[in-house]
C-alpha cells in the first residue's frame, strides 16, 4: 500500500528525492528554484550590485503541474511563475531536512512564540552560505532585517525591560503589507508558507531598493507595492519631532538604545561606522545609552546640529498613569552644535579645535546711510558679539568697514569662531569674507558652522529682548534655561530667585533688589544698536540650547577694541604666526606654542588673551615684568613652589564653572569643582600660619617682590570659606559615585526628596511584611527574597515543595531545581516600590538643580579665583621660557620711537630650529633713524630679521622677557605687517590687489607711534610700477605718518631716499661673502655665503641666481640666466649713461646761459639749479 501524505514513510520518500545528483547546469540560463513559493535565482554577473534580496521574488504558490513562467531578469518585484516540485538549491534541500525533522503536520501544534521562532529560523536557513556572500552589505541589510523583525516582534527594544514602546502593538503593518504574524497554510496542498515573513521582506526590501537609502519618510500610498502605509506611534512621533525641529539630527531614546530614524539613520551611520537598516517604514541606526555623548562629540564635529529626544515618562510611572496604553511621550531634551556644547572636566577638546574653546559669533551689519551694502564704496558697519559657552566669556564691538572687510577679518582672526550666526541679507563682499574666514580657504580642517538668523530683530525689538531677558526673576524660567546663577537657597532649602549681575557694565554684586531691578538692562542698553541686535539674536539663538544665561553675568563682557591694548589686525596675527603657524594652520610653530608652558586650561586660554592683547599701560606691564624677575630669582620660595604645585593638581576650573552656571555639571565634576576651591584657599592659609610662627608678622605675598604676585596670592584663601560650606552640604562618597539621591548630607534640606525616600523606606517596609507572611505560609522561617538577572524581590521555593505553593502565585522563572514566585500582594507592593523609586530620583535631580544653583550663586568670587589662578599659571609659563631660552628683561623708555637691541633673536625660529640662530643689533630712535631700507640677497634673512623685531616688541608688551642680550624699547600702539605675496582666488583678489589692499589698511591705521613692518611692497606688479608704489608708500611714510618702520626691498632705487632723508632713513642690508667662481670646476658664478648679519649700506646684489642653484635649477639654464643678466646690465648702464649725458649738456646749457645773461629771471634760476642738485645727486 502506498504510504499516505503525511506519514513518516512519505516523508522519508520526499527527503530522499531532494538528495538525488543535481542535473547538469543548463547552458543558457539556470532553471529557478521555487521553495513554497519563493523564487530564488543565481545572478550570473559579477558586480555584487544587486542586493541579495533582489534574487528572492514572490510568486503565487503552484502545483508541480503547473508551467513555468520565462524570467526576463532578476528583478526585486513580484513574479508570476511556477516551477516544478524538484528544487534542486542547497537552501531547498536544508529546508526540507528541518521540516522532515520537525514535521508539517497539524497535529503538532506550535504556541505563537515557538511558530515565530521556528519561522525566522527557516528563514535564516533559506539565506543560505551563497546567498550571504553575494555583498557585505545585502547580508548587513538582511541580517539587520531580521533582527529588528524580531525584536518589533516582541516588541520595542525597551519591552525587555517593560518600560518602551512596542511598534506593532501601536499600529504595525496590517495585514495588507503583510505584517508579521499573518503566515497561513495553503490550502489543499499540505506545506506551510511563511507568507509574513516574505511578504515583509519583499516590501521592505523592494521600497528601499527602488527608492535608494535616502530614508525620508514614505509617502501616504507607497508606489511599489499599492498600499496605504499605517505608521507606528513611535514613527508618528519622529515625524512630529522631525516637523518641528527642522535642521536637526536626532537622537532619540528607545528604551536602552539611542536611534536614528529616517535620513538621520544614513547620516548618523556613515559619521560612526555603524549599520544602517530598515525597520518597519523608515532606515533606522542605533548607539547604546552610555555612549551617548562620545557619539554627539563625533557628529558635531562632523559639523551636525544634534538634538537629543528622551523619554519623558518612566516605566513604573507610567504603568500606573491613565495613559498606561499610550505610546511613551518623547521630547527635545538638549540641542548641541559645536560651540554649544560643553564638555565634561577631563574630556578631550572635539576635534578640529586645537585645544582651543569653541566660539559662536553673531555678526550683523547695515548699509551706509544713503546707500547700499554692496554699492559701489561697499562701505557698512558691522556689529558683532561672540560668545565662549564654556567659560562664559562674551566679547563685542560695532565698526564701519570698507570694501575689503579688513576689519571684519582681524576680528574674525582674533576671536577663530567655530560657529557663525548670520543675518540673512548680509552683503556680497561681507559674504565672501564670511565664507573665506569660515572654511579657511580650504588649507586646513578647520571649518565653521554657519547658522541664520530668522527675522533679524531692528532697533526697538532688540531692546525689548534685552530688557526683558535682564528682568527674568521667574525660577521655573532659569532651570529651564537648565541654571541657577543667581539663586540663593536659604537654610530650608527653599530657592529665592535672584538676579545678579555683579559687573562693571550692568550692577556691581551688591545691588540686589528693588529698585536697582529696573535699572539692570540700562548701561547695557547704552552698548552700540549694532551690537544690542547682534546680543538680542544671540539670546533668541542660545535659549533652545539652554544656554542664554551666559548673557546675564555681564562682569564677563568685554570689547574687542580696549585703549589698554595694541592694535593687532588679521595680517599681524597671520603674519607673525601668534596663534597658528603660515604652513600647515596648527598651534605648533606659533608664537603661543613657544609660550605655553601652562599647568592648567584655564592658564592656556588667558595666555591666548595675553598674546593677541598686548597691554598699553606702562604700569601693568611693569608689574609682569617684576612678576617675571620674582619668580626667576626665588625659585626656591615656599609660597611660589606651593603655587606651582597646586597649578598641577587644578581642574579645568573654568569649565566647570560654566556648566554649574548652566546646570549641566554631575556630581563628580561639582566634587572635583569645590574640592580644588577648598585645596586654594587651604594651602595659603597654612603658609600664612607657618610665616606667623616664624615671627614675621607679614602676609603670605609680602616678601615675593612683586605686587602683582602679592595680590594673587591674597586673593586665593577668600574662596576657601564659601567652599568649605557648599562641600559640607555634600555626602563626599556619594558625589564620587554619582549617587545624587545620597547627596546630601542635611535630609532635611530639601522637603520633596525626604518624602519621596520616606515613601520608599514605607514601602520597603511593607515588602518586609509581605516576606513574614511568606514565610508563614510555605512554613519556611529562613526564607529569603532573590534576585536572578534583573528581577528582584523573588521567593525561590524547590521544585519538591511547590505543591504548598498558593494557586494565585505567579511563577516568574525556574530551574531544574527551583520556581521562583510572587504573590498577588507582592507583585502589588513590587510595583509601588519601583514607581517610588522612580519619583527619588526625580526629587533628586531637581535638588541637585537646586544645589547648583546654590553653587552659581556665588559665581563672581569663584570666577575672581579663577583668573588669579591663571594669571599665576601665565606668569611661571612665560617665567619657565625666558629662563630656559636666556630671555633678558626689556628697559622701558616712554619716548616713542626706541628700539634698540643688542644680539636679537626670532623667539619662534630659535626654539623650532636645531641650527643656531645668528643675533643681530638694531638700533632706532633715541637720536637715530626711525626708518630702516633692509635690502640683502635672497634667503639672507631680512624676513627674519623683520619679524623679530615685531615680535620682540610684542612680547615686550604681553609682559614677557625678550630674546635678546639687551633690550631697550618704547611702547607702541600697534604692529602692522604687509608681508608676502599670495593671491586670493577664493576673494577674487589677485597678488596685486593683496599687496594694495594690505597697505591700504596700514597707511590708515598707523600713528606715530605705531611699528609697521613692509616686505617686498610692490612685487606683485611691474616693475616700475612697482618701485613707483614702493616709492611713494615709504615717502609718505617718512613725511606724514612719521612712524617706525622696516622697510624690506629688492629695489635699490629707494636708496635715493635714503640720501635724500639722511635723518629718517637708514639704509641697511643683510650681509655676504663672495668668493670668485672656480672655473676649473666649471662654475661661472661667484660663490656666494650667506651671513645672515645686518650690516649698514645697500645691496650691491640680490644673487638671486645663487638661489637658482640652491633650488637644483639645471646649470645650463642657470648659465644662460646669468648671460641674460650681464647683458640687461650692460644696456641699463648705457642708457644711463646717455642719460647722465644728456641732463648734464642740458645743465650745461642752462648754466652758460646764466652766464651770459640770457636767463635773467629768477625762477628760471632756480629752477635751473635745482636740475644741477639733482644731477649731481645721481
Amino acid at each position: 500500500m502506498a504510504p499516505k501524505r503525511g506519514t513518516q514513510e512519505g516523508q522519508q520518500q520526499t527527503l530522499s528525492s531532494f538528495f538525488k545528483p543535481a542535473p547538469p547546469p543548463p547552458t543558457k540560463r539556470p532553471s529557478p528554484a521555487v521553495l513554497d513559493g519563493v523564487l530564488t535565482l543565481t545572478d550570473s554577473d559579477d558586480d555584487g550590485i544587486v542586493s541579495s534580496v533582489a534574487k528572492r521574488v514572490k510568486t503565487e504558490h503552484s502545483t508541480a503541474d503547473s508551467p513555468v513562467e520565462p524570467i526576463a531578469s532578476t528583478s526585486s518585484l513580484p513574479t508570476r511563475a511556477a516551477t516544478p516540485p524538484a528544487p534542486s538549491s542547497a537552501a531547498a534541500q536544508r529546508l526540507s531536512a528541518f521540516a522532515y525533522s520537525h514535521g508539517t503536520s497539524t497535529a503538532h501544534t506550535l504556541s505563537p512564540a515557538a511558530q515565530r521562532r521556528r519561522d525566522e529560523f527557516v528563514k535564516r536557513l533559506a539565506l543560505g552560505p551563497d546567498l550571504l556572500r553575494k555583498s557585505r552589505s545585502s547580508y548587513l541589510e538582511k541580517d539587520h532585517y531580521l533582527a529588528a523583525q524580531g525584536d518589533d516582534d516582541d516588541g520595542d527594544e525597551g519591552s525587555r525591560s517593560g518600560g518602551y514602546d512596542d511598534d506593532d502593538e501601536e499600529g504595525g503593518r496590517s495585514s495588507e503589507d503583510g505584517g508579521p504574524g499573518s503566515s497561513s497554510r495553503a490550502k489543499g496542498k499540505g506545506k506551510a508558507t511563511d507568507k509574513g515573513m516574505d511578504d515583509g521582506a519583499t516590501s521592505h526590501f523592494a521600497r528601499f531598493a527602488a527608492k535608494g537609502s535616502s530614508g525620508a519618510a514614505p509617502k501616504k500610498k507607497d508606489a511599489d507595492q499599492g498600499v496605504k502605509v499605517k505608521y507606528t506611534p513611535l514613527e508618528q512621533q519622529v515625524l512630529a519631532l522631525r516637523k518641528a525641529h527642522p535642521g536637526v539630527l536626532l537622537v532619540v531614546e528607545v528604551g536602552y538604545k539611542f536611534r536614528f530614524f529616517g535620513e538621520d539613520a544614513p547620516a548618523a551611520s556613515r559619521v560612526l561606522n555603524i549599520a544602517c537598516f530598515p525597520s518597519q517604514h523608515m532606515l533606522t541606526a542605533s548607539i547604546p545609552t552610555h555612549r551617548l555623548d562620545f557619539h554627539v562629540r563625533r557628529l558635531l564635529n562632523a559639523g551636525y546640529k544634534v538634538g537629543v529626544v528622551r523619554q519623558q515618562e518612566t516605566a513604573a510611572l507610567k504603568k500606573a498613569s491613565d495613559n498606561r496604553s499610550a505610546p511613551f511621550t518623547r521630547a527635545l531634551s538638549a540641542l548641541y552644535t559645536s560651540a554649544t556644547y560643553v564638555d565634561e572636566l577631563g574630556a578631550d577638546p572635539l576635534p578640529g579645535q586645537g585645544g582651543e574653546t569653541a566660539t559662536l559669533m553673531c555678526i550683523v551689519e547695515d548699509a551706509p546711510k544713503g546707500g547700499k551694502a554692496g554699492g559701489a564704496d561697499a562701505k557698512v558697519r558691522i556689529g558683532v558679539v561672540a560668545v565662549v559657552p564654556s567659560t562664559g566669556t562674551v566679547v563685542y564691538d560695532e565698526f564701519e568697514d570698507t570694501l575689503m572687510r579688513a576689519e571684519l577679518e582681524t576680528r574674525m582672526l582674533h576671536l577663530q569662531p567655530s560657529e557663525l550666526l548670520l543675518q540673512k541679507d548680509l552683503s556680497s563682499k561681507t559674504e565672501s569674507m564670511v565664507k573665506y574666514l569660515a572654511g579657511h580657504a580650504g588649507k586646513d580642517d578647520f571649518s565653521a558652522r554657519v547658522d541664520r538668523i530668522p527675522k533679524r530683530p531692528n532697533a526697538a525689538q532688540a531692546t525689548n529682548t534685552i530688557t526683558t531677558f535682564y528682568a527674568k526673576k521667574d525660577r521655573k524660567d532659569a532651570a529651564a534655561a537648565g541654571a541657577g546663577a543667581g539663586v540663593k537657597t536659604d537654610k530650608k532649602g527653599k530657592g529665592k530667585a535672584v538676579e545678579r549681575e555683579p559687573s562693571e557694565i550692568v550692577l556691581s554684586s551688591d545691588e540686589e533688589g528693588g529698585e536697582d531691578d529696573a535699572r539692570r538692562p540700562t548701561a547695557i542698553l547704552d552698548l552700540p544698536k549694532l551690537v544690542l541686535i547682534a546680543l538680542a539674536s544671540l539670546v533668541s539663538h542660545l535659549e533652545p540650547f539652554g544656554l542664554s544665561r551666559i548673557l546675564r553675568h555681564a562682569s564677563s563682557f568685554a570689547p574687542f577694541a580696549s585703549r589698554a591694548a595694541m592694535t593687532l589686525n588679521g595680517n599681524t596675527v597671520a603674519n607673525l604666526e601668534l596663534l597658528r603657524n603660515s604652513t600647515d594652520f596648527r598651534e605648533a610653530g606659533s608664537l603661543v606654542s613657544v609660550l605655553d608652558r601652562c599647568q592648567t586650561a584655564m592658564g592656556k586660554r588667558m595666555l591666548r588673551r595675553w598674546v593677541t592683547k598686548p597691554l598699553l599701560s606702562l604700569e601693568l606691564i611693569t608689574e609682569r615684568h617684576a612678576a617675571l624677575a620674582a619668580i626667576q630669582s626665588q625659585s626656591a620660595s615656599l609660597t611660589l613652589s606651593k603655587l606651582r604645585d597646586l597649578l598641577r593638581t587644578l581642574p579645568d576650573l573654568e569649565r566647570g564653572l560654566s556648566r554649574i552656571h548652566l546646570g549641566r555639571a554631575k556630581p563628580q565634576e561639582l566634587l572635583r569643582v569645590l574640592e580644588a576651591f577648598v585645596r586654594t584657599g587651604r594651602v595659603f592659609e597654612e603658609l600664612e600660619g607657618v610665616d606667623e610662627g616664624e615671627g614675621e608678622g607679614e602676609g603670605v605675598g609680602s616678601r615675593l617682590g612683586s605686587t602683582l604676585l602679592e595680590r594673587v596670592v591674597e586673593e586665593l584663601p577668600r574662596v576657601r570659606g564659601t567652599a568649605e560650606a557648599l562641600l559640607g552640604e555634600l555626602d563626599l562618597k556619594a558625589a564620587r559615585d554619582g549617587d545624587k539621591e545620597g547627596l546630601f548630607a542635611d535630609e532635611d534640606k530639601y522637603p520633596a526628596l525626604q518624602e519621596c525616600k520616606e515613601g520608599l523606606a514605607r514601602t520597603i517596609e511593607a515588602m518586609n511584611d509581605e516576606l513574614k507572611a511568606a514565610r508563614k505560609v510555605l512554613r519556611k522561617p529562613a526564607l529569603q527574597f532573590t534576585k536572578v538577572s534583573q528581577e528582584e524581590y523573588l521567593l525561590e521555593v524547590k521544585v519538591s515543595e511547590a505543591k504548598a505553593v498558593p494557586a494565585d502565585w505567579v511563577r516568574i522563572s525556574a530551574t531544574k531545581q527551583v520556581h521562583r514566585y510572587r504573590s498577588p500582594t507582592l507583585q502589588k507592593k513590587l510595583d509601588k516600590l519601583e514607581q517610588w523609586k522612580e519619583k527619588v530620583a526625580a526629587a533628586a535631580s531637581d535638588a541637585f538643580l537646586a544645589f547648583l544653583q546654590e553653587v552659581a550663586s556665588h559665581y563672581e568670587l569663584f570666577r575672581q579665583t579663577i583668573v588669579s589662578l591663571a594669571t599665576a599659571d601665565c606668569l611661571f609659563s612665560l617665567a619657565l621660557v625666558a629662563h630656559s631660552n636666556n630671555w633678558t628683561r626689556p628697559r622701558l623708555v616712554p619716548e616713542a620711537g626706541t628700539v634698540s637691541l643688542k644680539s636679537a633673536r626670532h623667539p619662534i625660529i630659535e626654539a623650532i630650529s636645531h641650527e643656531v640662530f645668528v643675533p643681530n643689533d638694531v638700533e632706532f630712535g633715541e637720536g637715530k633713524r626711525r626708518h630702516m631700507l633692509l635690502t640683502g640677497l635672497n634667503m639672507g634673512g631680512k624676513s627674519s630679521l623683520s619679524r623679530s623685531i615685531a615680535l620682540i616688541a610684542l612680547l615686550n608688551q604681553v609682559g614677557s622677557f625678550v630674546p635678546c642680550e639687551s633690550a631697550t624699547l618704547s611702547l607702541f600702539d600697534g604692529i602692522f605687517t604687509r608681508m608676502g605675496a599670495s593671491d586670493d582666488l577664493a576673494r577674487g583678489r589677485s597678488t596685486f590687489m593683496v599687496e594694495l589692499s594690505e597697505t591700504s589698511t596700514l597707511l590708515r591705521c598707523a600713528t606715530p607711534r605705531s611699528l609697521l613692518i613692509l616686505d617686498e611692497l610692490g612685487r606683485g606688479t611691474s616693475t616700475h610700477d612697482g618701485l613707483a608704489i614702493a616709492h611713494a608708500v615709504l615717502e609718505h611714510l617718512v613725511r606724514a605718518v612719521r612712524c617706525t618702520t622696516v622697510f624690506v626691498t629688492h629695489y635699490p632705487a629707494l636708496g635715493a631716499l635714503a640720501r635724500r632723508f639722511p635723518d629718517e632713513v637708514s639704509a641697511e642690508h643683510m650681509a655676504c661673502r663672495e668668493d670668485p667662481a672656480d672655473e676649473d670646476q666649471g662654475a661661472h658664478a661667484p660663490k656666494v655665503t650667506l651671513l645672515y648679519k645686518l650690516v649698514p649700506g645697500l645691496a650691491s646684489a640680490s644673487h638671486g641666481l645663487n638661489v637658482a642653484r640652491l633650488a637644483e635649477i639645471p646649470e645650463e639654464v642657470v648659465q644662460v640666466a646669468r648671460d641674460k643678466g650681464l647683458e640687461m646690465e650692460r644696456l641699463e648702464g648705457e642708457r644711463t649713461a646717455r642719460r647722465r649725458e644728456r641732463r648734464l649738456a642740458e645743465v650745461l646749457r642752462r648754466v652758460d646761459g646764466i652766464a651770459r645773461g640770457e636767463v635773467a629771471g629768477e625762477k628760471e634760476q632756480r629752477e635751473t639749479l635745482e636740475l644741477c642738485e639733482v644731477a649731481l645727486a645721481r
